[in-house]
C-alpha cells in the first residue's frame, strides 16, 4: 500500500500555503482522500498533478502571454464593480482589443453595442483609450461622448492588459450638442433615433464623489487581477522547479 502524503508534507513539497491546497482541491486540480477531518494525498496523484502542470508550463512558454487569461474571473469582477458604482467596464489587451464581454448597466451602451458598426466603433474607442492611458490617466471620452477611466493589469511586473471603466457623463451634456450627436450616431449605426434618444436619458452623470470612487476603485480591480495572475505564475514556476529536481514515486508496498 502506498504511503499517503499529509497536507503539511504537500505544503512543504509544493511551497504553497494551506489555502492554495484547498483551492486546488475545490477546483479539481488536486484530488485527495479525507480520513476523518484530515486530507491525505496519494503520491501518484501528486505525480499526475506535476505532469499536467509541466505540460501546461511547456505550452505556455511557446504561447502568447494572454492565451490563458482568466476571462471568467475578470468578467465576474467587472459585474461586481459595475453593480457597486453603477457604470460599465471592459478589459482589453494592450492594443485595446476586448478580452472580456463589456459589463454594462447603461441601456444606451447596450443599444450601441447591439449594432455591428456601433460595436466596432466602441472597440476602436477602447483601443484609442487604452493606447492613451499611462497608469493613472484622467478621464477619456469615447466616440459616443461618454467618459472612461482605466488602469493597467500586470504580471511579473510587465503590463499585459487594461481594465477600463466608463459609460457615464462627468457633467450634464448640453441639450443641443447632445441632440446633434445622437442624430449622427443613429444615422451612422442604423439605430432608431427615438430609441437612442430615450436610452440616452439613462446615461448616468457622476457626482464628484462618484468620480473619485471610479478613480480609486478602477486601479484596485486591476491590482486584484494582477495578484491573481502573479499567484498563478508563481505556483507554476514552483511546480516547474520541483519537476526538474525530482519525480515522485509511490512508496514500496508493505
Amino acid at each position: 500500500m502506498s504511503e499517503l502524503l499529509t497536507t503539511k508534507q504537500l505544503k512543504e513539497l509544493l511551497k504553497v500555503d494551506r489555502i492554495t491546497i484547498y483551492r486546488m482541491l475545490n477546483d479539481g486540480r488536486l484530488k485527495g482522500v479525507k480520513i476523518g477531518n484530515q486530507w491525505r494525498f496519494p503520491p501518484g496523484e501528486i505525480a499526475r498533478l506535476l505532469g499536467e502542470e509541466k505540460n501546461t508550463i511547456e505550452q505556455e512558454e511557446s504561447a502568447a502571454p494572454l492565451n490563458d487569461f482568466p476571462v471568467d474571473c475578470v468578467q465576474h469582477l467587472q459585474s461586481i464593480f459595475g453593480g457597486i458604482i453603477g457604470i460599465g467596464a471592459v478589459t482589453t489587451n494592450l492594443e485595446g482589443d476586448a478580452l472580456t464581454e463589456p459589463t454594462y448597466t447603461n441601456p444606451f451602451c447596450k443599444l450601441m453595442l447591439s449594432s455591428p458598426s456601433g460595436r466596432k466603433a466602441c472597440q476602436a474607442s477602447w483601443r484609442k483609450i487604452a493606447l492613451k492611458m499611462t497608469g493613472k490617466p484622467p478621464f477619456h471620452v469615447c466616440h459616443a461622448g461618454l467618459s472612461y477611466a482605466g488602469s493597467v493589469i500586470r504580471t511579473d511586473d510587465q503590463p499585459v492588459a487594461w481594465f477600463v471603466a466608463g459609460q457615464f457623463y462627468l457633467n450634464p451634456p448640453d441639450p443641443g450638442q447632445e441632440k446633434e450627436r445622437l442624430e449622427q450616431l443613429a444615422g451612422k449605426h442604423a439605430i432608431p433615433l427615438a430609441q437612442l434618444t430615450e436610452s440616452a436619458k439613462k446615461i448616468p452623470v457622476l457626482k464628484v464623489q462618484q468620480q473619485e470612487q471610479v478613480q480609486e476603485w478602477t486601479p484596485r480591480v486591476a491590482d486584484t487581477v494582477s495578484s491573481f495572475l502573479c499567484e498563478r505564475s508563481d505556483l507554476l514556476n514552483r511546480l516547474q522547479r520541483i519537476s526538474m529536481i525530482s519525480a515522485i514515486r509511490p512508496a514500496a508496498s508493505k
